[in-house]
């Protein structure tokens, strides 16, 4: 007889598995850009990508991979108390985009590229505003805040990327309720 997993038990291995991959790049970013292009002002980061990517899986279980890879981040980059709160909160700031998923349609997202990356889209913007004002709320000059828009930018391309490819591979970029189903009901057919 088969042993059968609870889908808490799937839930929790799927979100370590991808918490996993989110650090794993996150670092080899990190040091591809410290070894390779030290003097560059721009960053490029995995998270609001796998925050999106979670949130189409798991719902608010996004949260997660914000919170995380923010806090990646800031150790990584070396970074103060009050960066670790503006890259860990901040990044919460993502989950809004949980709204426009839900008022788009989860499957219909899934379905059409043009939907999936306005919600990528969405997503990695309301992290950078999270960010800035999260950071102008602790007294950083406005100038500063821009900061946390422009230098992250070529993440918003880097986070579109990634939901497009992931929306490709069969069972990925979906509500994983619905993906158990729906393999469940292939295999009785």
């Amino acid at each position: 007889m088969k042993q059968q997993i609870t889908l808490a038990q799937y839930r929790t291995v799927d979100l370590l598995i991808l918490t996993g991959v989110l650090a794993a790049c996150q670092a080899l970013i990190h040091m591809a850009v410290r070894f390779w292009f030290p003097e560059q002002l721009f960053i490029v980061s995995p998270v609001a990508g796998m925050t999106a990517l979670v949130m189409m899986r798991w719902d608010w279980y996004g949260a997660i991979p914000a919170v995380v890879g923010g806090l990646l981040f800031t150790r990584l980059e070396g970074g103060t108390a009050q960066q670790y709160l503006i890259y860990g909160l901040g990044n919460l700031a993502a989950l809004g985009a949980m709204f426009l998923l839900k008022a788009m349609g989860k499957e219909k997202t899934r379905l059409d590229s043009f939907r999936a990356l306005v919600f990528a889209l969405c997503t990695q913007l309301l992290m950078q505003l999270g960010r800035a004002g999260l950071a102008l709320a602790l007294g950083y000059s406005g100038e500063a805040c821009l900061g946390f828009l422009t230098t992250d930018a070529l993440s918003i391309l880097f986070t579109m990327f990634l939901v497009w490819t992931a929306r490709r591979v069969d069972g990925l970029f979906e509500d994983q309720k619905h993906y158990l189903l729906r393999i469940q009901a292939e295999q009785k057919r």
